[in-house]
């Protein structure tokens, strides 16, 4: 049994060391390191998508009674202060509504009962402090359909910087360390590259309370994760 759990422990102190690579030209060896740095913040703006759905006998009819329903629902989006810059069609479709099949049915011959139209919006709500009440007057107004609501960053660059800086630190925090360890000293970068990430909260379901009419819907805004991911290959010496 001990043959064996040396095998397998060198075998993971194998895979668990930074790569090192030897150089025909450089006698001192290599080393590649990555670490990564985080930024959270408080989001300064949401992404919203509301929406929609009316039904109607034949398609016209459909499509005209979504039409006068989403013109109230961009006055609404107007009336809480979102530009015309910061709304977009996401989405608009019209489709034929099928009846249910039954046994007696021809399977090829699928009869059409009507027409549904769904007409969607994103927009960029900017005032976080008013977004609650924003829902709420989209609903009041026509929308039936509110897909969710994401969070983010006006200048997301600002905190992926910080995140740079926060990473590149981790890494040579990470470079001394080894070095220490190995009883080597850490030379020149060789290369370097980076990944970035930007990880706004999850989507938050809209949701109104029947008991709160007279008061917005509560919303939550949390926080976003600005991160970076730096890998770099160091000259070493012994």
């Amino acid at each position: 049994m001990k043959p064996i759990l040396f095998a397998l422990l060198g075998a993971v102190l194998l895979t668990s060391q930074p790569a090192l690579a030897k150089d025909s030209d450089y006698t001192g060896g290599r080393i590649s390191l990555s670490a990564t740095g985080k930024v959270d913040a408080v989001p300064d703006l949401a992404t919203l998508s509301a929406g929609v759905i009316t039904e109607g006998k034949t398609a016209k009819a459909a499509l005209a009674s979504n039409r006068t329903r989403m013109i109230g629902v961009f006055r609404a989006l107007k009336a809480a202060g979102i530009k015309d810059r910061d709304m977009q069609t996401s989405g608009l479709n019209v489709s034929p509504v099928y009846a249910p099949y039954t046994s007696n049915q021809p399977r090829n011959e699928p009869r059409i009962t009507g027409y549904r139209t769904s007409n969607q919006v994103s927009a960029i709500v900017r005032d976080l402090e008013g977004l609650g009440a924003a829902i709420d007057a989209l609903v009041d107004s026509g929308a039936n359909t509110i897909g969710g609501i994401s969070f983010g960053l006006e200048n997301p660059e600002a905190g992926l910087d910080q995140a740079r800086r926060n990473a590149m630190k981790n890494l040579m925090a990470k470079a001394r360390l080894y070095a220490n360890a190995g009883n080597f000293r850490i030379g020149d970068i060789i290369s370097m590259s980076e990944s970035s990430g930007y990880r706004p909260q999850p989507k938050v379901a809209y949701a109104r309370s029947m008991a709160m009419d007279s008061a917005p819907s509560p919303i939550a805004a949390g926080e976003v994760t600005s991160s970076i991911t730096i890998n770099a290959t160091f000259e070493i010496e012994q």
